[in-house]
């Protein structure tokens, strides 16, 4: 895994045949040597890539399309290892574990807000790992004298609460984050498209979800008020924790978003290169503190980084067939005919930008991962020359559905890594905590996506 990371680095400074060939060829071993660790949520994209490969080769598709799937292929699953050193900086630092404390520790009134933008903020920052951290801090305070002092439903209560604060507050990273999976999946199918065309409304929608959420939890809250229940405070000095990770936030978007406006890199070349940097950088300045200095903090975060690569299986295999399979599937699909075959279907950019939304939507809740149907419809939807549906409008219908869906399908990693730290099982967090909120924001986005169609925005 770490020869696929310098193959794809290598190739976007013009690496060649010979490096990109290397890299392919060490990361279909790596996914070889890694199949055991495949669910069926990373076994079901990785057969669709390799029926897709068999079709492409049976009719004959051009030798540099496979060409451009593979550097795709690549390039994504470089990118998820990438992000990992990301987490193993986090790992380490100080702040990190403070803002947990910081979040966790709030009241009941801006528990929930607490928690949300601190699953928002630890998601943006280090993804999976931050969901992590978060729920397992919810997790172990419940373990607390004050929280054994609660009566069994209030205790259940506040687990409810504060797990489905966090998954709200992480899903949301779908609709906007320059670091998230959602944004660069559909960045990579549509091409032509523009961050700023998308993600900015993305970015403002986020708090108007945000606050849909307090109006459920409130709702949910109310009938413990009368009971008088102990008041939780957070520990001294441990906002400035939360403080320290929007800052790192701001500073690694804009290092990002530096790159990509004052050099060539595509914005995704710019990721893939901030990202260690930013992370280099950052461990060395946890390490400062302590015996040894800032190397010893790279050697740490190093460490966590490469013992992690080999744990990366299931990630990379869907992420690497989310590269591959939308090229594939192009070169297999007749462009015209399927414009005829659309034309012919009368619909307009309305319907067909809701049936994005909830097609990712519904594929997911059956076990599709949205990066493989996000990346496939994005790439197809492209392609059709509709009058009125335009990249945004396909763009916001992909991110929509994904974020309304990832707290909700019991498939999906985010509640399959919520079941194993909370203990309850993904249909009660998903359909039974999470279900009517997510229903609730798909509508939103759906009526919001009408809107900007109808008027023209978009």
């Amino acid at each position: 895994m770490a020869l696929v990371m310098f193959c794809a680095l290598a190739g976007i400074f013009g690496g060649g045949h010979l490096t990109s060939s290397l890299g392919v060829a060490s990361l279909l071993l790596y996914l070889w040597l890694a199949r055991r660790q495949f669910g069926f949520g990373t076994w079901f994209p990785v057969l669709m890539a390799l029926a897709g490969l068999g079709a492409a080769l049976w009719e004959g598709v051009s030798p540099d399309v496979l060409w451009h799937g593979a550097e795709r292929m690549l390039f994504l699953a470089a990118l998820i290892a990438m992000l990992g050193t990301l987490r193993s900086a986090a790992d380490i630092a100080p702040e990190v574990h403070r803002a947990g404390l910081y979040v966790t520790g709030q009241p009941a009134a801006r528990r929930y807000l607490a928690m949300t933008f601190g699953g928002h903020l630890f998601g943006v920052l280090i993804n999976f790992g931050g969901l992590a951290l978060l729920l397992d801090l919810a997790k172990r305070s419940m373990s607390s004298q004050a929280a054994a002092n609660l009566p069994p439903e209030a205790q259940e209560a506040r687990l409810r609460r504060m797990t489905v604060a966090v998954i709200r507050g992480f899903s949301l990273i779908s609709l906007w984050s320059p670091f998230g999976f959602a944004t660069n999946a559909v960045l990579i199918a549509v091409p032509g498209l523009s961050y700023m065309s998308f993600g900015p409304l993305g970015f403002a929608m986020s708090f108007v979800f945000i606050a849909i959420g307090w109006v459920f939890d409130h709702l949910d809250g109310r009938r413990f008020k009368r009971l008088g229940l102990p008041r939780p405070s957070p520990p001294p000095r441990s906002g400035l924790g939360a403080a320290a990770l929007v800052g790192h936030v701001i500073a690694l978007g804009l290092a990002v978003f530096s790159l990509h406006e004052l050099t060539p890199l595509s914005f995704q070349e710019g990721l893939i290169l901030a990202v260690p940097c930013y992370a280099l950088l950052w461990s060395a300045a946890s390490g400062r503190g302590a015996a040894g200095g800032a190397m010893t903090g790279i050697a740490r975060a190093s460490s966590a980084t490469w013992n992690r690569l080999s744990t990366l299986g299931a990630e990379v295999g869907v992420f690497a067939s989310a590269g591959f399979l939308p090229v594939v599937l192009l070169a297999l699909i007749p462009a015209e005919q399927l414009q005829t075959t659309v034309a012919g279907w009368a619909f307009g950019p309305v319907t067909l930008t809701l049936g994005l939304s909830f097609a990712v939507f519904a594929s997911a809740m059956i076990g599709v991962n949205p990066i493989v149907a996000a990346s496939v419809l994005g790439a197809t939807a492209a392609q059709l020359d509709v009058p009125g549906l335009s990249d945004t409008a396909i763009a916001l219908a992909l991110t929509g559905g994904w974020t309304a869906v990832i707290g909700l399908s019991p498939f999906i990693t985010t509640l399959v890594m919520t079941s194993s730290i909370v203990k309850r099982s993904t249909p009660t967090i998903g359909l039974e905590w999470n279900g009517p909120y997510c229903l609730t924001i798909l509508t939103v986005w759906s009526l919001l996506l009408v809107g900007l169609l109808t008027s023209g925005v978009i």
